[in-house]
């Protein structure tokens, strides 16, 4: 986890963002298709990781 922290807020914000919007994506291919457990995993991890990206960005004045 610590080198998500590594990475600037402002690109770990924009990381985060396109992250969530592509693990949206995979939920809906989950929802529609027979992926098996790897696609679920996937998505998982990818869910988290955005998760996890947009909770830690905090803005620096």
């Amino acid at each position: 986890m610590s080198f998500i922290l590594k990475i600037r807020p402002k690109y770990r914000l924009v990381a985060g963002i396109v992250i969530s919007i592509i693990a949206l994506i995979l939920m809906y291919i989950i929802t529609n298709y027979e992926t098996g457990f790897f696609g679920g995993f996937i998505t998982g991890l990818l869910i988290a990781l955005g998760l996890g990206l947009l909770i830690t960005y905090n803005k620096k004045v």
